[in-house]
């Protein structure tokens, strides 16, 4: 969630500095990895605030080592400066969950 506010505010600034006018918009979809020690929940809600159009969530022992596995992920991505690679980009419109939305 809070990537696809950046991303629609980096946009929106962008527009603003070409001087059109701002049209992105965050989508508020919310994805998270809550680990709790050994275990840990996992959840998907689309949009983050109700009603929502997807409401998805699971636990297990699966959650700690995906978290894990996102933290190392992410450290590389970061540590090599991508935002956002085409294969993450594809796998997450694969799943119908976009960073940005086109209107309000």
């Amino acid at each position: 969630m809070i990537e696809s506010m950046v991303t629609a505010t980096a946009q929106n600034i962008g527009a603003l500095l070409k001087g059109k006018e701002p049209s992105a918009f965050a989508s508020w979809n919310a994805i998270c990895l809550a680990d709790f020690g050994d275990s840990g929940v996992a959840f998907v809600a689309e949009p983050q605030i109700p009603p929502r159009n997807l409401n998805w969530s699971a636990e297990g022992k699966w959650v700690h080592y995906a978290k894990i596995a996102f933290e190392k992920y992410f450290l590389h991505k970061i540590r090599r400066g991508e935002s956002e690679p085409f294969y993450e980009r594809w796998i997450m419109e694969g799943l119908g969950i976009r960073r940005l939305t086109s209107a309000r």
